[in-house]
């Protein structure tokens, strides 16, 4: 009788599984349904069950909003960040990284490959670690990018700025996932069910302030 409802268990489990598979694909989908019309020559990718990205281009220049839902954390709840890339030339001469809390877990960032740094700001918010692959050449960026930090930080949301010479990147938390659902089937469940044009909005227009305000500091 036992193993009889370890079987009907294990197979319940398993169909819970599979119908929220289906319902996770269809639902992550529709994402970015809210940004139609942001991006010109908009392309929408999905692979499988995961968060889909959504490319084209932003006053003139090539960009990709990538949902990604991070379920590498130990003891912790799966986080679901927002990835925002904007290929567009910044007359900066490194690479520097700044991190909100790093925790050594952010596989989709630079940040551990850089192995220079700079000291934290004292008008930065202090949890705020700074990463370069040459401190000399990078120096000149920390003055001009003060106010951009205190403006992505301000919600305590905002997570990464990365800055290279072919562009730039925000990584920013859109939520974190229901407690029950994810314990139970080990399969994340947000709240957020579609990106916020405004939000989207937001952190590409900061992208290019960022961009715009390197190159008028060199």
């Amino acid at each position: 009788m036992a193993a009889a409802f370890a079987v009907a268990g294990t197979a319940a489990l398993g169909w819970f599984y599979r119908r929220d598979h289906r319902r996770a694909q269809a639902r992550r989908h529709g994402f970015f349904d809210d940004c139609r019309g942001l991006l010109d020559q908009a392309e929408l990718a999905q692979d499988a069950i995961d968060y889909p990205s959504l490319s084209g281009y932003y006053q003139g220049h090539s960009v990709e909003l990538r949902a990604l839902a991070d379920t590498i954390q130990l003891r912790k709840l799966p986080v679901l960040w927002l990835l925002v890339t904007i290929h567009r030339p910044i007359a900066v001469h490194g690479m520097l990284d700044v991190m909100i809390r790093p925790d050594n877990t952010e596989y989709y960032s630079h940040h551990n490959n850089l192995r220079d740094w700079h000291a934290t700001p004292p008008d930065w918010p202090q949890e705020a670690v700074i990463r370069t692959d040459d401190r000399a050449t990078t120096a000149s960026l920390i003055p001009p990018l003060t106010p951009y930090v205190a403006r992505f930080t301000s919600g305590q949301r905002g997570k990464e700025i990365f800055l290279s010479p072919k562009g730039i990147r925000l990584v920013y938390r859109l939520d974190e996932s229901q407690r029950g659902h994810y314990l139970l089937i080990r399969q994340p469940l947000f709240d957020c069910a579609t990106l916020e044009r405004g939000i989207a909005q937001e952190l590409l227009q900061l992208g290019f302030d960022i961009a715009h305000s390197l190159d008028t500091a060199q």
